[in-house]
This record gives C-alpha cells, sequence and structure tokens, in this order.
C-alpha cells in the first residue's frame, strides 16, 4: 500500500482526477467536472498481494471544490487539514504512531504569511488577539479505507510517506 496522507492532500487539492500512486499499474482515469466531482481517491498496493488494492478516498465528493474555493476565491494563507476516518472507531493516524507528532493534522501554506504562522507557537491566534488568524482555516476530511482494515494494517512511515510495503 502507497496511500499517504499527504498524497491524499495533494489530490485533493491539486488534481481534478484519480492520482495513481508511483509504482501502480492502474491506468489514472480521465479527468472530471469540477461541479459533479465523485470523492478523490488514492489507490496503492494491498500487502496482501500485488492484485489487490488499497483505495483511500473521501467520503465528501466536493471536499476538491471546497478546496478550491478556499484557495483561488477566499485566498487562504493556511489550510489545516484534520484527517479523520470514517469507518474506524479510532483513527489509525492515532494508533501507536512512534516517531510521528499528531498524524492527523496536516497543513498548507499559499504564501510567506503561511509560512510564518507555521513557525509560531500554538496558540499563535490567542497572543495576537486573532489578527493573525485572519486567512486561516480548519479543514475536517472524512477519509475511507477499502477494503476495510488496509490502512490500518499499514507501518508508521507507510502511512505518512510513499513507501511501498515489502
Amino acid at each position: 500500500m502507497t496511500v499517504a496522507p499527504a498524497i491524499m492532500l495533494a489530490a485533493i487539492a491539486a488534481a481534478a482526477n484519480v492520482t495513481t500512486v508511483p509504482g501502480n499499474t492502474t491506468t489514472p482515469t480521465t479527468p472530471q467536472d469540477r461541479t459533479s466531482k465523485s470523492s478523490t481517491e488514492l489507490i496503492g498496493v494491498d500487502p496482501d498481494g500485488p492484485a489487490g488494492l488499497c483505495r483511500l478516498r473521501t467520503t465528501d465528493p466536493f471536499v476538491h471544490n471546497k478546496v478550491h474555493q478556499l484557495l483561488t476565491v477566499e485566498k487562504a494563507t493556511l489550510i489545516n487539514y484534520q484527517l479523520d476516518f470514517a469507518n474506524y472507531t479510532r483513527n489509525p493516524l492515532t494508533i501507536s504512531m512512534a516517531g510521528v507528532y499528531d498524524a492527523r493534522k496536516w497543513s498548507r501554506v499559499t504564501t510567506a504569511h503561511g509560512q510564518t504562522l507555521l513557525s509560531l507557537a500554538f496558540n499563535y491566534g490567542v497572543l495576537s488577539m486573532m489578527t493573525l488568524t485572519l486567512g486561516t482555516v480548519t479543514l475536517d476530511i472524512q477519509l475511507q479505507d477499502s477494503p476495510f482494515g488496509c490502512f490500518a494494517k499499514a507501518d508508521n512511515q507507510q502511512k505518512v510517506t510513499l513507501e511501498r510495503f515489502s
């Protein structure tokens, strides 16, 4: 399985079609219309066999449109993604993730100001009386893996990087 949240975020924000992970033998589908976009999806190799696929997709079919709106219309400088899994009782990004700090939270900056915000203390909003939080957005992303449990089988590094199962 080569599914990674970092790749998922790139697919949500940039791709209008299915993103194929390197090393995968499947062919990406044709681009989709943004107004009727189906859920963003990543395809990886299942550890149980090279023929099996593990799919990681958003449960909201219009999450790409939301991100596109944030980037183009609202001109967000910092987007904080919070990844949760709809088909798990406990988020697999929080279970025994040794060496990884808060893997369910990812950030995307679009300006130098957003980059500066990432270097500040976690409570920069309160300390600046919320003036520095202008242009920042938190976006909850619900993910679902298919077949169920394939993402939870990955080790920590495989969950957050582009490493293949051996």
